[in-house]
């Protein structure tokens, strides 16, 4: 099966798709997540997905940290296919005679569209950066001596000892 040119990604795309998908950032999903996550799919596209899903094994889904691709993995912790916002691009193995064989993939219903879909809403990451103090850190003062008895004085400069 060929696909028009107009129907598959450009090398620019697939190399985007290759950066996230190594890049750090990733969050888990449900396999129902993942299979909703382009509000804008098809009934087709859906049943098209699950059925490569199925086929390939993929027991894990991750989410790219730019939100674009969604990373199936299966039970040997490997990256057998990655789902876009308008296609699904297997790794080579797992393509069969559905995909082009150009770029082993498949075109969605969703790929004229060529915008990414809103995310789908989770629960929200815990933030990891420092928390800002309210009030500025006062000015620590060097400790005053009693000249008599060399023992520190309070903060009013009488001396506990002597005074």
């Amino acid at each position: 099966m060929t696909t028009p040119a107009n129907r598959r990604p450009d090398d620019a795309e697939l190399e985007r798709l290759r950066a996230s998908v190594e890049a750090p950032g990733r969050r888990t999903m449900s396999r129902r997540e993942a299979l909703g996550w382009n509000r804008r799919w098809s009934t087709e596209d859906v049943e098209l997905l699950t059925r490569h899903v199925d086929r390939v094994g993929a027991v894990r889904f991750n989410r790219t940290g730019d939100d674009h691709y969604i990373r199936c993995i299966d039970a040997q912790d490997r990256t057998i296919m990655v789902i876009a916002w308008g296609y699904v691009h297997f790794a080579r193995p797992w393509a069969n005679a559905e995909c082009d064989p150009e770029w082993q993939g498949i075109a969605l219903s969703t790929w004229a569209a060529r915008q990414p879909p809103a995310p789908v809403a989770t629960k929200p990451a815990a933030s990891r950066t420092p928390r800002v103090p309210r009030t500025p850190p006062r000015a620590e003062q060097a400790p005053t001596f009693c000249p008599r008895c060399f023992l520190q004085v309070t903060t009013t400069g009488v001396c506990g000892n002597c005074d």
